[in-house]
């Protein structure tokens, strides 16, 4: 079977005169179980570009890094919430179509 990957990148916009963020985002389908489970990989470079010493370069990058990874727990826990609701959503929309298949199939 073929892998299925998607791959996004983005930079910010925000700040780009004092911080350089590249993300990298991937989604592909799990080596184990490629029809049920999806992996998710998340990589950030972090750079400060503001002038200065070197010590206050290395903080920035550092506490940035932090609200990333912060962020991005955040996020992910968020979209772990919105696929289990469509899990449960999508659930009930098939469980009342079955039900609807079985009246209309009894039907004379």
């Amino acid at each position: 079977m073929e892998s299925k990957r998607v791959t996004m990148h983005s930079t910010n916009l925000t700040f780009s005169q004092a911080l350089s963020v590249r993300e990298t985002v991937t989604y592909e389908s799990c080596p184990d179980e490629p029809d049920a489970k999806t992996q998710f990989r998340q990589d950030a470079q972090i750079i400060a570009l503001c002038g200065g010493w070197q010590k206050v370069k290395n903080r920035i990058e550092e506490y940035t890094c932090e609200r990333f990874g912060q962020n991005a727990r955040t996020g992910k826990e968020g979209f772990e919430a919105v696929l289990e609701m469509s899990r449960r959503v999508f659930g009930e929309q098939r469980e009342r179509e079955r039900e609807r298949e079985m009246i209309v199939g009894q039907s004379p």
